[in-house]
């Protein structure tokens, strides 16, 4: 009968000689899939999509990232804090307000961008609720809920830190699952007041969805 310390190290060497084999089987395969999950980044025309912007500021440092990410490109931008949308409501008391009118006016678009600041590590209040109404759409409105299925919708959001905070983009990712949408991604920028022109052109990658 072998010792004990002896019998451990044979089976520690038996291991290290499986891990080895092990990696030489796996390392193609992990290769192999980098090659194969490539993803393409979906493109779309600026008449086929929309930007809707949630924002306490229409002109604040969210629409600047805006503007520069889609310069040179005409897109139609829809400030939220022109509309009067309610909260959203179990009892739909306020199904006549301008949400509805908005979501038939966009149904057409076959891109939404969402632009927001991040507050308090999440989207603005008026993106909160706009995203809170789209209940209605499978509620009240079913036809315009299955109008959604197919369509897709990326992120544009600004902050002071340098990065968008872990878990910013869930909420979006999880309702586009939900509705039938397609999550393309988001875009985050990192904005200071001061900014110039130029300081702003070089943090803002030009979109690479619309073409």
């Amino acid at each position: 009968m072998l010792p004990l310390q002896h019998l451990s190290y044979k089976l520690t060497a038996r291991a290290r000689e499986i891990g080895g084999i092990l990696t030489v089987f796996a390392a193609p395969r992990r290769q192999l899939k980098r090659k194969t999950l490539g993803v393409m980044t979906p493109t779309f025309g600026p008449h086929e999509s929309v930007v809707i912007l949630g924002s306490s500021r229409s002109d604040g440092n969210t629409r600047r990232a805006v503007d520069a990410a889609l310069t040179h490109t005409h897109v139609e931008i829809v400030d939220l804090g022109t509309f009067d949308i309610g909260h959203y409501d179990y009892q739909h008391r306020n199904q006549t307000d301008a949400f509805l009118p908005l979501i038939e006016r966009l149904s057409d678009r076959l891109f939404w961008i969402l632009a927001t600041p991040i507050y308090w590590y999440t989207m603005s209040a008026q993106m909160k609720i706009f995203v809170d109404r789209l209940t209605d759409l499978i509620t009240i409105r079913k036809d315009l809920g299955l109008m959604l299925h197919g369509k897709s919708l990326a992120v544009i959001a600004s902050g002071s830190d340098p990065c968008a905070p872990e878990g910013f983009e869930s909420p979006f990712r999880l309702t586009c699952e939900y509705l039938g949408m397609k999550y393309i991604g988001s875009h985050y920028v990192q904005m200071e007041d001061d900014m110039s022109p130029e300081q702003l052109r070089s943090r803002v990658a030009r979109l690479a969805w619309i073409s």
